[in-house]
């Protein structure tokens, strides 16, 4: 009889400990899922001379509160993490009941392998990408998870005001040429009212003057917002010439998003 009941609390115990493990499996939702509605949406770690402008943006639904969330990186050398992110701020509307926020981090790592990792804290989702192969992670949030590869990079040639980006009409990620961090604003989700500026063009960038060019094929007034990377608006402006002054601005890096004929466009500037 004692054997008999050693057996049915061994039985009832190895079930509900594997209940357990089953539970607290991690899930990698890759590419095209999210973790409660949030997901990673750009960044920029790589570029020509010293790397500059590091970011990561994530997007979801506007009003979500994004405290609970952590952005890990993880090392492809070693597969461990090297730096955490406590996320904070809620995400604004930026049309359709969407936005994103940017968090700008220096010293995200060339890659070769390396990865990026969204949790939540009481998730047993992560959204664990990476760029220039893959990893299993041997710690961390995403600890036995094995990334999902992008499918595109940066390295020591790419262009300042170059990001890589994830393409809501293609569901992919792509390399873009306009850089447009804290500013939501992919692929086949824009509407007809939102869509590029024409032959949009910031010069020069770097700027070493208090005056910037700003020009496109339009010739109507421009409606100009200044941000620096933290999100703060430094500069609100409508200007009917190509010429803006920024001589209020110190030596720093700022997001500058143009409005023109109902089309947008958002570029990285630089002041030395």
């Amino acid at each position: 009889m004692r054997n008999i009941c050693l057996i049915l609390y061994l039985s009832c115990t190895l079930n509900v400990f594997g209940q357990l493990q089953l539970l607290t499996t991690t899930t990698n939702v890759g590419i095209t899922g999210t973790v409660d509605g949030v997901y990673i949406n750009e960044f920029h770690y790589d570029n020509t001379s010293g790397d500059v402008g590091e970011f990561i943006e994530v997007a979801g639904s506007a009003g979500t509160d994004l405290s609970p969330y952590t952005i890990t990186l993880y090392n492809g050398g070693d597969n461990s993490e090297y730096h955490t992110l406590t996320l904070s701020g809620t995400i604004d509307n930026e049309g359709s009941g969407t936005g994103a926020i940017m968090f700008p981090i220096s010293g995200i790592q060339n890659g070769n392998p390396d990865g990026i990792a969204l949790s939540k804290s009481g998730s047993t989702m992560v959204q664990f990408l990476s760029y220039e192969g893959s990893i299993t992670a041997a710690d961390g949030d995403s600890n036995g998870v094995t990334s999902v590869d992008i499918g595109v990079h940066e390295d020591s040639s790419t262009p300042l005001g170059y990001s890589l980006e994830y393409n809501e009409g293609s569901t992919s990620w792509v390399t873009v040429t306009n850089d447009s961090p804290g500013d939501y604003t992919q692929g086949e989700i824009l509407s007809n009212s939102e869509s590029q500026i024409k032959g949009f063009k910031i010069y020069p960038v770097p700027s070493p003057n208090a005056i910037i060019n700003i020009s496109s094929n339009l010739n109507t007034p421009m409606n100009i917002t200044v941000y620096d990377l933290s999100g703060k608006q430094l500069l609100r402006k409508t200007i009917n010439s190509n010429r803006l002054d920024v001589s209020m601005l110190n030596s720093g890096i700022y997001v500058v998003k143009v409005l023109q004929d109902k089309a947008s466009s958002t570029k990285k500037l630089i002041i030395p």
